[in-house]
């Protein structure tokens, strides 16, 4: 094996893995136009707030449903520490119903 063979194999792998590459890249940035989904996306799950205990463990609301948990997540284990009826969804009053009537 002479060193041309060597470097036209090795020009061979590197177009393989670039090819392999970009197609995965491709894939992920343009996915989910052409119907690929990574899993389906739930309207009614969601993260309200997290703080930071300490480097290690984190503290969530985690609303689900007519449901909100406080969740604390550690490497150790994640533990619900308190659960709750999820108060009403804040609806801001629309300028023009504020007054109560009309401006006539």
């Amino acid at each position: 094996m002479d060193i041309f063979s060597a470097l036209q194999a090795l020009a061979a792998l590197a177009f393989v893995l670039g090819l392999l590459l970009g197609g995965a890249w491709l894939l992920r940035k343009y996915g989910s136009r052409i119907g690929l989904k990574t899993g389906q996306v739930s309207q009614d799950l969601k993260v309200l707030e997290w703080r930071s205990l300490d480097m290690r463990r984190k503290l969530a609301v985690v609303r689900w449903g007519e449901k909100e948990h406080l969740l604390c997540l550690a490497p150790t284990g994640d533990m619900v520490i308190a659960s709750r009826d999820a108060p009403p969804a804040f609806k801001p009053i629309a300028p023009d119903q504020k007054s109560g009537g009309s401006t006539t």
